[in-house]
């Protein structure tokens, strides 16, 4: 598990690096003094006649070197339009804000701890944070982060991803200029489809008839298996369980954590339902072909290889493990509705966010640099752009930027770092074997998984290592 969060952490940020890019230069040697001094506010406040243009607000933070640390070298060095427009915002904001832009690199796990100590020791070790995966919880609760509702009230940010940041608490802790709306969905197999004479799931999601039934349908009909072994031949769908309970309950319109109400949903009914079928697909149907020692890295290497027909799985993923690796022809829908929902859904599952610690002088003003440096005008272009270099054909582009209208991206069940979804993992990997039902596994969890998320809610544990 901690091995497929770093690869798509690693991946997913080589993404955002790309076009929307916090980045920096080499800084100079900046005092840490310096208080932010407008420039240009007026001074007469009965002026009524109207400003036809209006000045922009400077400030003189005294040549200060600005830190901002990720896990990764997100310094725009490529020639790239999107680095040299990257490049662009740094030097207008290093010339607006009197200050030096430097980014750090942190390893991922250790980010959380150092954020900690430092702030414990009045010395953030930068001024903006990119926080990995889950660690946000355990911060907040602890007092180690800058609240940042009072700095945000003319923020450029959606209203929906604003109130997300407040990661179901009364204040907001963390920034971040978007989310996607479909980031996650189902890949396919054009030539598998196409020589069973079966309509594929573009032709069955135009129809409006993809669905878990249609999926099943053509998974039972296109998996082939040829020797005793059971892991030879074609096979409808691969994949890890613990991606396809995570992915099969949000289509279904279910939850693995309710965020507002702190608490467990991966017992709910919708949930449950998603969790009765991935185990009817692993032991009753067996279309799922088996991993052979590696489940987070064989369902992508049988897809590359034309050995299955469908791949639940993220765009992130698509540079790495499908992009110049398959032969076939394919194709990216979303994933399929199941019984209970009214509409394609992608659940916004994962809690990496920017964060300003505790003790970073100027925050507001920090706020307002982070905004600056934000590419928020052409996020959606870059991101079509991007699609346009990985995804083979139009349809599957218009499906990534959910064109139509049909995806309903859903906050609030985010459950990275409270300890939850790893309980369930070790229900589900069960399933594989048929070793435990879902309602006798998940029954075992349900106060355990609770009392996880209690504990990390309290800010008496950090994240572990997965």
């Amino acid at each position: 598990m901690k091995e497929m969060k770093k690869r798509k952490s690693n991946l997913l940020v080589m993404f955002l690096a790309l076009i929307t890019i916090l980045s920096a230069c080499s800084g100079g040697n900046g005092t840490q003094e310096g208080t932010p001094k407008p420039a240009n506010k007026s001074e007469n406040k009965e002026v009524s006649a109207p400003v036809e243009t209006e000045k922009e607000e400077k400030y003189d933070l005294g040549g200060r070197e600005i830190l901002i640390s990720h896990w990764w070298d997100a310094t725009p060095k490529g020639d790239s339009e999107a680095d040299e427009l990257a490049r662009e915002r740094i030097k207008k904001v290093e010339e607006k804000y009197k200050v030096k832009i430097k980014y750090i690199e942190t390893e991922y796990w250790s980010t959380s701890e150092k954020l900690s100590s430092s702030v414990l020791a009045n010395e953030p070790f930068a001024d903006i944070v990119r926080l990995p995966d889950g660690f946000i919880w355990g911060l907040m609760q602890g007092g180690f982060l800058t609240p940042l509702d009072d700095y945000l009230k003319d923020t450029r940010i959606a209203s929906d991803v604003l109130k997300a940041l407040s990661f179901g608490g009364d204040k907001i802790y963390g920034l971040e200029g978007w989310y996607n709306a479909n980031d996650s969905g189902m890949f396919f197999n054009k030539r598998i489809f196409k020589e069973a004479g079966l309509k594929d799931p573009q032709q069955l999601m135009d129809e409006d008839n993809w669905n878990w039934n249609s999926m099943l349908d053509a998974a039972k009909k296109l998996t082939k298996g040829t020797k005793s072994d059971g892991k030879s031949g074609q096979y409808g769908l691969a994949g890890a369980h613990y991606v396809w309970s995570d992915m099969l309950i949000a289509s279904n319109g279910g939850q693995i954590y309710d965020e507002a109400n702190k608490k467990v949903m991966f017992d709910s009914p919708k949930s449950m339902e998603a969790l009765n079928f991935l185990y009817s697909l692993y032991n009753e149907h067996k279309v799922i072909k088996p991993n052979e020692g590696n489940d987070w890295e064989d369902p992508a290497k049988y897809f590359a290889e034309g050995k299955i027909a469908m791949y639940p799985g993220g765009l992130w993923e698509i540079e790495g493990r499908i992009l110049d690796k398959m032969k076939d022809e394919w194709g990216y829908v979303y994933m399929p509705k199941g019984p209970a929902a009214t509409s394609y859904y992608d659940q916004v599952s994962q809690t990496a966010v920017y964060v300003i610690p505790k003790g970073v002088k100027d925050a507001d003003v920090i706020v307002k640099m982070w905004e600056d440096l934000q590419d928020f005008d052409r996020w959606s272009e870059n991101r079509r752009l991007w699609l346009e270099n990985v995804l083979p054909d139009e349809a599957s582009i218009a499906n990534a930027m959910n064109d139509n209208g049909k995806v309903q991206r859903v906050f609030g069940g985010r459950f990275g770092g409270l300890g939850v979804k790893e309980k369930l993992d070790t229900i589900t990997e069960k399933f594989v074997k048929g070793a435990v039902t879902p309602s006798t596994g998940v029954a075992q969890i349900v106060g355990p998984a609770q009392a996880a998320a209690e504990k990390v809610l309290r800010g008496e544990v950090e994240q572990e290592k997965k």
